[in-house]
This record gives C-alpha cells, sequence and structure tokens, in this order.
C-alpha cells in the first residue's frame, strides 16, 4: 500500500500526571496506509500517549490533530465525530464476556449506524470470517483462546470500517506463533480496509515484522530519541534503541 498524507499530526506533546511529565515535546506525525508503531521500555509513556491521542487523557501542553483538524481542545460533540473514523483493539481485548462475539461485534454497528438487524447479522458475520473467526459468531470471549479473543477484538474494531485503527500490544499474553499470526492478520486487514493502523508495542518481533515507521520513546530523558523505519533504527539508531532490539532493555 501506498503511504499518503499525514492521519495524526503531534506537535509539541508533554504528557503527565499533574506535576509528573512523563514525555515532553512530542512531534510527529502518522502516515495514510502506514503501521506507525510506538515503542520504548515499560514506563516510557506509550500507553499514556495512546490514551492522548484519543482524548481519554489530556496533555500538559501541545496539541494532536486529526488531519486538518484540531483534536485537543475539540468539544465532545466534534470528537465523538472525528473518533467515528477511529477503531480500537485494547491490550486485553475488552470484550464482554457476557455476550457472545456476534452480539460484541454488532455493538458499535447498533449504536451508532441504522442498519437494520438483518443487515447488522450480515456485517457481523462478514467481519468475524474476516479475522478468521466464521462459524464463531455464537461463542462466548471465556470460550476462546487467547488469540481468538484477540481477533475477536480485532473484528468489533473494524466493524465500522475505521481509517484509523490503533492497537495497544497486541502480541501481550500470546506465545509467539499466535503473535506472528496476529501480525499477519493486522497487515492483511490494513491492505483489504485501506486502514492506517497505530500500534504500540514492546515485542520487537511484531515492530520489525509489520512496522512501518517506528517512534522510540525514552522514560530517562522524557523524551522520543529515535524515529524511522525499523530495520535503519535496528542497525544505525542510537546505542539505547540498538540495546532495545537486542533485548538488553526490559519491556512491560
Amino acid at each position: 500500500m501506498n503511504v499518503g498524507d499525514d492521519v495524526i499530526s503531534v506537535r509539541g506533546l508533554t504528557m503527565g500526571f499533574g506535576d509528573r511529565v512523563i514525555i515532553r515535546d512530542l512531534d510527529f506525525a502518522v502516515r495514510r496506509g502506514e503501521v506507525f508503531v510506538v515503542m520504548g521500555p515499560s514506563g516510557c509513556g506509550k500507553t499514556t500517549l495512546l490514551r492522548h491521542l484519543l482524548g481519554l487523557q489530556e496533555p500538559i501542553s501541545g496539541e494532536v490533530r486529526y488531519g486538518d483538524e484540531r483534536f485537543t481542545g475539540a468539544s465532545p460533540q466534534e470528537r465523538e465525530r472525528i473518533l467515528r473514523r477511529v477503531g480500537v483493539l485494547f491490550q486485553g481485548s475488552a470484550l464482554w464476556t457476557s455476550m457472545t462475539l456476534a452480539e460484541n461485534v454488532a455493538l458499535p454497528l447498533e449504536q451508532f449506524t441504522p442498519l437494520p438487524a438483518s443487515s447488522v447479522r450480515a456485517v457481523v458475520r462478514l467481519k468475524l470470517s474476516l479475522v478468521g473467526l466464521g462459524g464463531f459468531e455464537d461463542y462466548f470471549p471465556w470460550e476462546l483462546s487467547g488469540g481468538m479473543q484477540k481477533r475477536a477484538g480485532l473484528a468489533r474494531a473494524i466493524s465500522l470500517d475505521p481509517e484509523l485503527l490503533f492497537i495497544d500490544e497486541p502480541s501481550a499474553s500470546l506465545d509467539p506463533p499466535t503473535a506472528r499470526r496476529l501480525d499477519a492478520l493486522i497487515l492483511q486487514l490494513r491492505d483489504a480496509l485501506g486502514t492506517t493502523a497505530v500500534v504500540v508495542t514492546h515485542d520487537v518481533a511484531t515492530i520489525v515484522g509489520i512496522g512501518t515507521r517506528a517512534l522510540f520513546l525514552d522514560a530517562e530523558s522524557q523524551r522520543a530519541t529515535a524515529e524511522g523505519a525499523p530495520s535503519e533504527l535496528r542497525a544505525r539508531g542510537p546505542a539505547q534503541v540498538r540495546a532495545f532490539f537486542e533485548g538488553s532493555v526490559p519491556g512491560p
């Protein structure tokens, strides 16, 4: 897929809790069609950045823009409209355990579209089929493996055909073969749906395997210290970044 215009731009973003700064002066952009990876060791601010991009936490300073629209400081109604273009896969999949997979995937469709029940069922079947869960509509999340739960979470995340997909630690709690299959699925969905992906992860195999570009967050300096293609950062990045790729810097 060709990479195009910026879909997200972050300028001068400083994040923290109260008087405690976690990361300061972030400047980066996510380009249409790429898999943009936010990486770094535990406590560097990866998930905090994701929360800022989704408006779940307000910055100390700086701004986030979606395309030409200012997201930081926008009204709740404007934010909701912008986020209709976004799908999210949370680290724990965040599926409702009392609902079947079909009911979980149907929730955004029922809430945000006027589709009749028959059309919702058809879309749900399609989305579950896209993630390899065709025929599992009536299963509950607790009846599935961890990898299948992640795929079901992806099906719900893409239910509204998002332009932008946020994925938090996709390989967490998965064995390596299952994690690699999920990586491949993310790329397949990106290509099939024309979706841009932002992936938060410490998994080197995921970063190198699917990342178009990566941003390294450094907890010690409280800054982003490297940005570029994962293969380039792994071979010729700053010493701390190369150590991270070699496993010398601990993940979560």
